[in-house]
């Protein structure tokens, strides 16, 4: 420690500056911390403030982003994912990290923390607004970082607290999603065509309509069924256990993982036609698969891209005058046939996987406005109409 003095007009005043000691920074990197303030007006205010400096330092150096200096959005952002990435799945952390990436750390990341204003989180936020469809998960994500510079010390208030953007309005008359569902005769109509047009090769492939049967029939998510194992078909009772799904990992490359929410485990039925066809793609395979092995995969026998169902039926309604859906559409067409059948609201929050029931009454909300029952109506039955 080392204390100087100068004179300002008559007044004597104080600098002190000296060695803390050394730590460890949220990176593992190791950095010397030191003391220098000025301004004091005897030598013994500028040891006291020294001293207390140092016992400061000793109580918190082995929590590196308390003794931080003034450190940038991106340096607090990293004290906050490290606590973070510890509750959630891969597949989270990497949208999460790519939010952060290619939208809120260009906002602020260079920026000193305690020098961003309300009125620059209210600028950005109107920004992302016009970029971003959920802005307000990008101003809650922000949030939470300047949230962990407060519990540093780092800043008194939440800047992003302040920021009031309003919604987007939604003409929902040109509301595409609303749309992406077909009646029980189109879905028919489709299906026939993939066991027309699979079916009449000159090798004949029986992986679509398996794939597509099974999407349609169960109201099942394209990952869930994508991650199924043969183990988790019951062939003789006709059921699939659905416990794992497609997610993407910290590096963005596909794997299995388990399913988010509790409701989305479930063991569903399985109708006969889907049943049957299951069996023909099983026995088709030249190699006689085992319990643990995928039922689709790509050609190298490794998870199947969630692209390809996508292109499967895109070519696939080609061939028709069918209105265009995606794969997830077969979804809301089963759900949409099981509210016109009076299906109970939650047994189709059951069959459907839904965390939360104010999902599935969104369906009936916008498929239909009668009276429900308590039976999840089979699907075979409609489709043999």
């Amino acid at each position: 420690m080392k204390i100087t003095h100068k004179m300002i007009g008559s007044k004597r005043v104080y600098d002190v500056r000296g060695y803390l000691g050394k730590y460890t920074d949220i990176n593992g990197n190791t950095k010397t911390k030191t003391y220098h303030h000025g301004g004091f007006s005897s030598s013994k205010a500028a040891k006291l403030a020294f001293d207390r400096a140092k016992v400061e330092f000793d109580h918190r150096k082995n929590n590196p982003a308390a003794i931080m200096d003034n450190p940038t959005f991106d340096e607090v952002y990293e004290v906050w994912l490290k606590t973070y990435k510890l509750g959630v799945k891969e597949s989270t952390l990497n949208r999460v990290e790519g939010v952060f990436k290619h939208h809120i750390t260009p906002s602020f990341g260079g920026m000193r923390i305690n020098t961003i204003t309300w009125q620059k989180c209210q600028e950005e936020a109107l920004k992302w607004r016009e970029s971003v469809k959920q802005f307000n998960k990008l101003a809650q994500y922000a949030a939470l970082v300047f949230r962990t510079a407060q519990k540093m010390g780092v800043i008194t208030n939440n800047p992003m607290k302040l920021v009031d953007v309003p919604k987007v309005s939604v003409d929902y008359s040109k509301d595409k999603a609303a749309d992406n569902f077909w009646t029980a005769e189109q879905l028919a109509t489709f299906l026939a065509v993939v066991d027309a047009t699979d079916g009449h090769r000159t090798q004949p492939r029986y992986d679509r309509s398996a794939l597509f049967y099974l999407l349609a029939t169960t109201g099942m998510r394209k990952g869930e069924a994508l991650a199924l194992t043969w183990s988790d078909i019951d062939f003789k009772n006709g059921l699939v256990t659905i416990n794992k799904t497609i997610s993407r990992s910290i590096d963005n490359h596909q794997i299995i993982s388990t399913p988010k929410t509790r409701n989305a485990y479930r063991t569903l039925s399985l109708d006969r036609s889907t049943v049957d066809r299951l069996k023909q793609y099983r026995k088709s395979l030249v190699v006689i698969p085992r319990a643990k092995d995928l039922i689709f995969t790509n050609q190298k026998g490794q998870i199947m891209s969630v692209m390809t169902p996508n292109h499967w039926l895109e070519a696939l309604i080609g061939e028709t005058d069918l209105p265009t859906i995606t794969v997830h559409g077969l979804r809301h067409t089963f759900a949409s046939i099981q509210v016109a059948n009076n299906i109970n609201v939650k047994a189709l929050q059951m069959q459907m996987g839904h965390s939360d029931i104010k999902i599935t009454l969104n369906i009936y909300a916008h498929l239909s406005q009668q009276e429900l029952s308590a039976q999840v109506y089979d699907m075979s039955k409609i489709l043999a109409q």
